[in-house]
């Protein structure tokens, strides 16, 4: 995964390099936050950007959010209590992503409209904790063992890391480097070194990859 990261990478670093002009150097550097949809739920993030020619910027994003399997259903009683059958794990995950961003048709559109293709890459941390207590030590959920919400369970759980790579298109919105807002649509794929349970193995093996479309709104000083 890494490797097609690497050569998506250089192939639009090498095009922004061509298409570099005088003016890049008085861009400043982009910064704001994102909101992040994905098959799990919602996400939070923040990016820095900076250019690499005229029409090309280098993007440095952080995130953080849920990993669900998508066999998950949660079931709430009437006093509100929540139960995911064969639930097994939560999933924070917290991929750094450094990648490139292409304006398209640069020379057509309004500066003030900016559609635009990317890629990124890179690692991944994960923080596994448990939904439940496994009190019989069968890795079962059985009836009776007691479950942990989403805060509950955080501190016995312990660290994963893999490498993600994504793909993305979508549009900026204002005036050139002053404060606007994005959005985009595109795809993330997470790899990691061990595999990792979410719901119990009678239902699904564990996994090393997980893959989501992600919808990102993002604000700030969006740069070029």
């Amino acid at each position: 995964m890494s490797r097609y990261a690497f050569v998506l990478l250089c192939c639009l670093a090498v095009s922004g390099v061509r298409a570099q002009a005088p003016d890049s150097a008085g861009v400043v550097v982009g910064q704001g936050v994102e909101v992040l949809l994905t098959n799990s739920g919602f996400g939070l993030g923040g990016f820095l950007s900076a250019p690499l020619g005229r029409q090309t910027l280098w993007r440095l994003e952080v995130g953080i959010g849920a990993v669900k399997d998508e066999r998950e259903v949660a079931f709430f009683d009437r006093f509100g209590n929540r139960d995911v059958p064969n639930k097994a794990n939560y999933l924070l995950e917290l991929p750094v992503q450094v990648g490139a961003e292409r304006r398209l048709f640069a020379s057509r559109i309004e500066a003030d409209f900016r559609p635009f293709v990317s890629v990124a890459a890179g690692p991944v941390l994960g923080w596994l904790y448990p939904y439940y207590d496994d009190e019989n030590k069968n890795g079962l959920f059985d009836e009776g063992e007691p479950t942990h919400d989403v805060i509950s369970g955080l501190a016995g759980g312990s660290l994963r890391t893999g490498m993600a790579l994504s793909a993305h298109f979508g549009a900026r919105f204002g005036p050139l480097n002053r404060p606007g807002y994005g959005v985009r649509f595109g795809y993330r794929v997470t790899r990691y070194r061990e595999r990792i349970a979410l719901i119990d193995a009678s239902i699904q093996e564990p996994q090393r990859r997980f893959g989501s479309p992600v919808i990102t709104v993002y604000f700030g000083r969006l740069g070029r």
